[in-house]
């Protein structure tokens, strides 16, 4: 199914350094159909506490390869929550903005694949 974004929405506190509450809504020009490869995504209660090693779908455009180019379509993979402790260690040891709080991070650390 092939549409056209009618209007995006970013979220008021997004913080372009640390990349704090980095979601964006979109409206789409025509609503999608469901069906067995279309499906509305599922979210967690927001009081729910995750886990480490708990296992969850994440999605995104992000790089389908180590140094490669982003994915065309949306792409998800399940991976298990790591502690805020560990991304950081593997991830954001340079980033400025480092791991908040808030955020949630998983992948597969030690093989090197999926993460998000």
């Amino acid at each position: 199914q092939v549409r056209q974004v009618k209007t995006t929405r970013v979220h008021p506190d997004f913080n372009m350094l640390s990349y704090e509450s980095g979601i964006v809504l979109m409206q789409l020009d025509i609503p999608l159909e469901y069906n067995a490869a279309v499906r509305p995504v599922c979210l967690s209660n927001s009081r729910e506490t995750l886990s480490s090693s708990y296992l969850c779908t994440v999605s995104g455009r992000g790089i389908i390869k180590e140094n490669g180019s982003r994915a065309r379509r949306l792409q998800q993979t399940r991976v298990p929550v790591l502690e805020n402790e560990i991304c950081e260690r593997n991830y954001y040891f340079s980033h400025p903005g480092g791991i908040v709080a808030r955020m949630l991070s998983a992948g597969f650390v030690s093989v090197g694949g999926q993460d998000s």
